[in-house]
């Protein structure tokens, strides 16, 4: 195996970032070295082309030159070195946690407990996109009464948002995804929570959907993916459903918003609209009335 490191820049961290949710699931993580300040891009790949090869893939999307980078050969102690980046995090009686931090929690703390272990190329929700989905969904769930019957996770990554749709009431849940890593991940995470299979995770492609329609569709994808895949998303919302968008970066929210808005528009569908906004990142939700 050959580890990546590339000197990043602070005032680029976010570009960076972004362009590795873009293309995730990927080798790649930034990390930062706490006593120097430095911070890195770092990746684990099985020879040195297939480093070099993602080093230009990188390249191409960043603004700077990678002028510094070093590639070295490693054991196999990396497959845990993800572990270090990701810690539970809270929201309105809801805990997220990590896999290898259940021994540590307080077992008679009351929140909710969904156990994530993301592996290396999927989050346990930390990440602003998956955070705004996550928001979203408790505060529309526990705080309305809004029908919880049938639940869409477009793009499931690490099955997350399926786990907690679980726990918000939904009772037919489905995950679906284009990457077999990805509805591995989410299977295996759902299984660190319930006993028995009670989500479906599938490689699916959404135009493949006919006659289902769901009261929450979820979609936490790249913002093109969202645009091309607009009229689907819409045709699959049972009556008042809801329609949660995410993964779309501040300056692309307007050109998001405008196709989806005159689909609901085309149709005749009425709907409250509300964008939300973390870090450099969006998220749209549609209500139908």
């Amino acid at each position: 195996m050959h580890k990546i490191k590339v000197n990043i820049k602070k005032p680029y961290l976010s570009e960076a970032d972004n362009i590795l949710f873009e293309t995730a699931p990927n080798n790649w993580m930034l990390s930062l070295n706490r006593k120097t300040k430095e911070l890195y891009l770092e990746g684990i790949f099985e020879n040195k082309e297939d480093a070099n090869d993602a080093l230009l893939d990188f390249q191409k999307r960043f603004s700077q030159k990678v002028d510094h980078f070093v590639v070295t050969e490693i054991d196999d102690d990396w497959k845990e070195s993800y572990k270090y980046h990701f810690t539970k995090w809270n929201y309105k009686g809801y805990s997220f946690v990590p896999e290898w931090d259940r021994n540590s929690l307080d077992s008679n703390a009351k929140n909710n407990k969904i156990y994530i272990d993301p592996g290396m190329a999927f989050g346990t929700g930390t990440h602003e996109t998956t955070r705004l989905c996550i928001e979203i969904l408790i505060d529309i769930y526990t705080e309305t009464s809004d029908t919880k019957n049938s639940f869409l996770d477009v793009g499931c990554g690490s099955g997350i948002l399926s786990i907690l749709a679980y726990f918000l009431g939904f009772k037919k849940i489905q995950g679906i995804d284009n990457d077999d890593d990805a509805i591995k991940n989410s299977e295996d995470n759902s299984a660190l929570n319930f006993h028995e299979p009670i989500i479906t995770f599938t490689n699916r492609n959404i135009n493949t959907f006919y006659g289902d329609y769901f009261d929450c569709v979820v979609a936490n994808i790249q913002s093109d993916v969202l645009i091309n895949n607009a009229l689907n998303l819409i045709r699959l919302l049972n009556r008042k459903g809801n329609l949660v968008l995410s993964g779309i970066l501040n300056y692309e929210i307007e050109d998001v918003a405008k196709v989806f808005d005159k689909l609901f528009a085309s149709k005749n569908l009425n709907n409250n609209k509300v964008i939300t906004s973390k870090g450099d990142w969006c998220s749209i939700k549609y209500q139908l009335l």
